[in-house]
């Protein structure tokens, strides 16, 4: 889809594959959308801050091919009779396997929702659904890893300019270098730095350290352009 009346038109994102829609809003607890992919990108439903934080870590992992929301996989408690849950993601790795993750609070990880995920996680690997079932909690959250996905998702917008002389740089790049040092190089200024860090998101650069992203982190090339 695009907007006639805008010169090139815009394509918006596509639609959410979720198997149930979350709220648009609530008076309890955060709900929201994300865009996830390059380009215009797909609607990703979120139903609490942290979905937001562990989708966007999620989406940044090297091993992360598609990552789906809202996942449906019908299961039968003790008496066999029949429930639908609902996995907040469910990412596809790049080697295929299939793993699904659950978001709670600490303090929602009752003895009851843990025996319930259990028996969840047992029926789903067995039904060959899921490779594994993940929970995730607060206690998860890396402050290095979600500062990069935030920083790496906040430079999706495309800068052709930009991103033509990060290539170049790139293309040229024999050792290891600072960011700060390739965006001097680019001669695009901020929009340089920004174009570089697209490239660690496109995996085509990597830090040689795991540290928040900053002009002094030094990268190496991963793949050429």
């Amino acid at each position: 889809m695009s907007y006639p009346f805008q010169q090139g038109g815009i394509r918006l994102p596509e639609p959410s594959l979720a198997n149930r829609d979350v709220a648009a809003a609530s008076k309890g607890h955060f709900t929201g959308h994300a865009v996830l992919g390059d380009g215009p990108g797909r609607i990703v439903q979120l139903e609490s801050h942290h979905e937001l934080q562990f989708c966007l870590c999620l989406a940044a992992r090297p091993e992360t091919g598609e990552i789906y929301e809202q996942v449906s996989f019908e299961w039968h408690d003790a008496d066999g009779e029949l429930h639908p849950h609902y996995f907040d993601f469910v990412v596809v790795q790049t080697d295929g396997a299939v793993i699904a993750y659950s978001v709670r609070p600490t303090y929602g990880v009752s003895d009851e929702f843990f025996e319930e995920m259990c028996r969840i996680s047992d029926q789903a690997r067995k039904a060959g659904f899921v490779a594994d079932v993940r929970l995730l909690t607060e206690e998860d959250l890396d402050p290095v890893e979600l500062f990069n996905a935030e920083l790496l998702h906040s430079v999706r917008e495309e800068n052709p300019e930009a991103d033509d002389a990060a290539r170049k740089v790139l293309r040229d790049m024999q050792d290891i270098e600072t960011l700060e040092t390739l965006k001097d190089r680019t001669g695009c200024g901020a929009m340089g730095f920004r174009a570089l860090i697209r490239l660690i998101r496109s995996r085509h650069l990597q830090l040689v350290s795991h540290e928040r992203i900053s002009p002094k982190s030094q990268v190496f090339k991963r793949e050429q352009v």
